[in-house]
């Protein structure tokens, strides 16, 4: 109800009185809106970008309705553009700065249409109509860096329909410069100010005794009901009709009994008899609609026959076989004639091209993994080098056949095809695999030995046959050996070598070689000792 006037006999009603009795009701209006909680947008005033181009506008589509903090209804029609490209006061809301932004915020407040004029008794005009009705306004914050612009701060006697934010150069406002986050939209009650009484609840048990800690209390117990979490219904309180060969009611005793069923191994009642299976075609065995454990008995029996049988079993032209390496049959009869004939052949491409070998070590000769022919056609070439090559004879010489070639005269090293070069090294790599007939080198040194000096070179376990002693210049500059060796030189008749044999009684016989430099010149002395294989 209002507060209310007394209006008396023969009383002279002024302007002011009549229009405070309407005020009052008005107020009243307003007092319940505001006292209850009717605040916010109730409805309509969605925004938009401007149809069907956008521009710096917002459509507010849907009929709105609305109601302040005062209690003071707005309201609205369709087809609302709202201009954003000013404020409330005229003011641009253009961004002047590039990287820069700002937001605006549209707001609704409640306002008078003024109509019907009219000439009072003092001749002053007044409208005799003051309909309730609406306005929208754009407020403009601050200008800020992108990201951090703040929104305009929300208005006491207005309501805020949507936050709209303009860049630098916009032309346009999308659907995404539209931010209805904070839209003040209406909620009639708070749920925290409705009561509620929780005396005679078993399950719900609400913080505090209110409709919002209640609903808060029943979101959590269907949470943790539909997660799991907990207030999980045991599975013998689940119904379940009985089925089958499953004869419990509830599903937990279902499952128990469904388990054991399958996991049976019983004679007369396993578990695969109750597994079901259609049937299946083939040749020259098809298995009609049964169940599993059927199928794998006559499967069984199949098998058994089959593997048992003494005779009667798959030929081999019957057994497919993929085609691998050099093997291009399809079916195992092939293969095997295919592997025959090729390891038989002894054509362009012998047996012993499809037989593969690993790497074999050795020392001066060696294999490398490959087939077994590359290895005999690689070993049959070492073998006629070996053989039958000119370098045969060559690495090897008979004492007769050395003293010929130690005693060309002036011949140096560069010259002579020598013992000292490549030759004995091949035949000390060769082994003991020629007769006595040859002589292999057992030592070999260099001395620098000045003019008329006598120098003990080395004492051998055993006589050596033949002794060898060659000479050099030192270089002038660095005192190494020169380049050319002379075998029998200018100087060679004053170089003097001896072999002293020592234990003349017998026993351990130890042979010492020295040599006496009998020339006026320093010289690089090659001494070297060989002896018969």
């Amino acid at each position: 109800m209002s507060s209310r006037l007394e209006y008396y006999f023969r009383q002279k009603v002024t302007e002011a009185e009549l229009d405070l009795a309407f005020e009052l009701l008005e107020q009243a209006d307003r007092d319940l809106a505001a006292d209850i909680g009717v605040y916010g947008i109730i409805s309509g005033a969605i925004p938009a970008p401007h149809a069907p181009v956008p521009d710096l506008t917002i459509d507010l589509t849907a009929p709105c309705r609305a109601y302040d903090h005062l209690g003071q209804r707005a309201f609205f029609g369709t087809n609302q553009t709202i201009d954003c490209s000013v404020d409330l006061t005229g003011i641009p809301t253009e961004v002047t700065v590039a990287g820069e932004e700002k937001w605006l915020g549209v707001f609704l407040r409640f306002d008078r249409l003024l109509s019907d004029p009219r000439t009072d008794g003092n001749s002053q005009q007044v409208y005799f109509r003051r309909d309730e009705s609406f306005e929208v306004v754009v407020r403009q914050g601050a200008q800020a860096l992108i990201g951090a612009s703040s929104k305009v701060p929300l208005q006491e006697s207005e309501l805020l329909i949507c936050d709209v934010l303009r860049s630098h150069g916009q032309l346009q406002i999308q659907a995404g410069d539209i931010d209805s986050s904070r839209r003040q939209a209406f909620i009639f009650a708070n749920g925290d100010s409705v009561e509620v009484t929780t005396g005679l609840w078993n399950i719900l048990q609400p913080v505090l005794e209110n409709a919002q800690a209640s609903f808060d209390e029943v979101d959590a117990e269907l949470n943790d009901h539909f997660t799991g979490a907990a207030r999980r219904h045991p599975a013998t309180d689940i119904d379940y009709p009985a089925h089958g060969f499953i004869a419990s009611t509830n599903v937990g005793d279902a499952i128990d009994e469904l388990v054991d069923e399958l996991s049976s191994a019983s004679g007369g009642s396993p578990g695969a008899s109750k597994v079901g299976a259609d049937a299946a075609v083939g040749v020259p065995h098809s298995l009609a609609a049964a169940n599993v454990d059927t199928h794998l008995s006559q499967l069984l029996g199949w098998l058994n026959g089959h593997v048992g049988a003494p005779a009667g079993a798959h030929d081999a032209s019957a057994i497919a076989a993929l085609p691998h390496g050099h093997i291009g049959a399809t079916s195992v009869q092939s293969q095997l004639q295919e592997i025959v004939s090729d390891l038989d052949s002894s054509g362009a491409t012998p047996g012993t091209s499809h037989l593969g070998n690993a790497d074999i070590g050795g020392s001066p000769y060696s294999l490398t993994a490959d087939t077994l022919r590359t290895h005999l056609v690689a070993l049959l070439g070492f073998l006629n080098s070996h053989a039958g090559g000119s370098d045969h004879d060559d690495r090897y010489f008979t004492e007769a056949e050395a003293d010929a070639r130690f005693y060309n005269v002036g011949e140096t090293v560069a010259d002579a095809d020598t013992v000292d070069g490549q030759h004995a090294a091949d035949f000390a790599a060769a082994g003991h695999d020629h007769d006595d007939r040859y002589l292999r080198r057992v030592f070999t040194t260099q001395e620098l030995m000045n003019p008329g000096t006598t120098a003990l070179i080395t004492t051998l376990a055993d006589q050596p046959d033949l002794v060898t002693v060659t000479y050099n210049y030192p270089d002038p500059g660095t005192g190494l050996p020169q380049a050319s060796t002379y075998i029998r030189g200018n100087l060679s008749a004053d170089l003097r070598y001896w072999v002293t044999k020592l234990n003349l009684g017998g026993g351990d016989k130890d042979y010492e070689i020295s040599v006496a430099n009998g020339t006026p010149n320093q010289l690089w002395v090659n001494i070297a000792a060989y002896q018969r294989s």
